[in-house]
């Protein structure tokens, strides 16, 4: 599908995604990050600890195939944080641990062949920004930024099982990503005030097993140049508007969330999004809170 857009909305979009270029990014392609033979099985780094008091001191230290395993508590980072390369960054307890950008900051940026897991991250201008190959964004509760919840430009991330929800503009943008190594699979993107998806560039990738719901646009929205997106298996439900034709394998649903202004975003019984997916596994995060 070929779309083209106004001159100002190009411009709207560009400066959306490309206010985070500054940030150090860790590769341009997708080839393997290499991996020492004796840090294959790495240490675990805590924060707070005695060896690291905060996020900061323990990517620093971090090396390719370390863990950095984050204790519960807010934690707020003027400057954002940068996950090294080649590093897990965890929450110690799902949820546990929440990063909060202030209102002000990109909350993280991802290294390549970074991983993030388990983490609420809010309050940015941006929840997650990744141009880096190889990253991994898990069970992450991506919530209540100012712009989007998550930016990706260049590389697909691979997104699964994330909640990104009640940002204020779109819940993931993208420009130029591809699907390599990288995908958008079960995933639950809902109540974000503009689009579920949002896409530009030359850009050609799968959203496969997602509930994308509720958002203030398009459920996806495919922009500017040559986007192709093949959408498997998803729950599109009261987006605004639908910019695509929905093939018939998705389904248009009340996904029944049990609670979601308390954030608890399970389903129901009832819900056809229950046992949906290609996986015939649950549509929309896997996640049980």
């Amino acid at each position: 599908m070929i779309l083209r857009l106004s001159q100002k909305t190009r411009a709207v979009f560009l400066a959306g995604v490309f206010l985070s270029l500054a940030l150090p990014l860790s590769g341009s392609d997708d080839a393997p990050l290499p991996i020492p033979s004796d840090v294959v099985d790495g240490r675990v780094i805590v924060v707070p600890s005695s060896e690291a008091r905060n996020i900061g001191a323990a990517m620093a230290m971090a090396r390719v195939g370390d863990t950095v395993r984050v204790r519960d508590g807010v934690y707020k980072d003027r400057r954002g944080i940068f996950v090294t390369p080649g590093v897990v960054f965890e929450a110690e307890n799902l949820f546990g641990a929440v990063l909060d950008g202030r209102g002000r900051n990109i909350v993280v940026s991802m290294g390549g062949g970074s991983t993030i897991s388990g983490f609420v991250i809010r309050n940015g201008t941006v929840g997650i920004f990744s141009a880096a190959p190889q990253a991994v964004i898990r069970n992450c509760r991506i919530m209540s930024n100012t712009q989007s919840g998550v930016v990706c430009v260049g590389v697909l991330p691979m997104m699964e099982d994330n909640f990104i929800v009640f940002n204020r503009e779109s819940g993931i943008q993208g420009w130029d990503v591809r699907t390599t190594s990288g995908s958008i699979n079960h995933n639950t993107i809902a109540f974000n005030g503009n689009h579920g998806i949002s896409l530009g560039g030359s850009t050609s990738i799968t959203v496969e097993n997602n509930i994308i719901a509720f958002n203030g646009q398009f459920g996806v929205k495919p922009a500017e140049e040559t986007v192709r997106v093949e959408l498997t298996n998803n729950n599109f439900y009261q987006n605004a508007r639908m910019s695509i034709n929905m093939p018939a394998d998705n389904i248009s649903d009340d996904p029944l969330f049990a609670d979601a202004r308390r954030l608890d975003f399970s389903l129901s019984s009832g819900s056809r999004s229950i046992g949906a997916g290609t996986d015939n596994q649950n549509l929309g995060a896997r996640i049980l809170r």
